[in-house]
């Protein structure tokens, strides 16, 4: 009798052992820096410059949902480099970005409403990318950015 009770917990076990559906992925700092952008063009037009830019997804997980920014820095009176809060949302973004996926964004830049030019790095714009890959929860966000144009 003591068998059979034992046999039928250890096959219980096995039945609970083998149920859970643990999905842990893990999101690397490597497969962050696989998400790339690439300056393709600057248009310059009456009070707005438009950024043609490509988001390339080089990781292995499909971007869930991201938004991406470009903004221009503030120099401050000391000649220090800031981040500015004012930051353009670019236009053609799209969910379920798939890996290898490259896709075209514009950001708009408008220069009316900007207060004075002569503070801002108009020349150098910084890009940012906030994100989720494969899965849209507070594991698997992700932000990455930095100079637009780099080498």
């Amino acid at each position: 009798m003591k068998i059979k009770y034992l046999s039928v917990m250890l096959l219980t076990l096995a039945l609970l052992a083998g149920c859970v559906n643990e999905n842990k992925v893990a999101i690397s700092p490597n497969e962050v820096n696989k998400i790339q952008w690439g300056f393709i063009e600057k248009q310059t037009m009456e009070g707005v410059i438009v950024y043609s830019i490509k988001l390339i997804n080089g990781s292995d997980f499909v971007i869930k949902q991201n938004n991406v920014f470009v903004s221009y820095p503030i120099i401050t009176t000391t000649n220090v480099i800031k981040s500015n809060e004012y930051k353009v949302e670019v236009k053609g973004n799209k969910l379920d970005i798939q890996p290898g996926e490259t896709i075209t964004l514009k950001a708009f830049m408008p220069l009316e409403g900007m207060g004075d030019k002569s503070l801002l790095r108009i020349d150098d714009p910084r890009i940012q990318i906030n994100g989720y890959l494969d899965k849209v929860d507070n594991n698997h966000k992700f932000s990455n950015g930095g100079y637009l144009y780099r080498e």
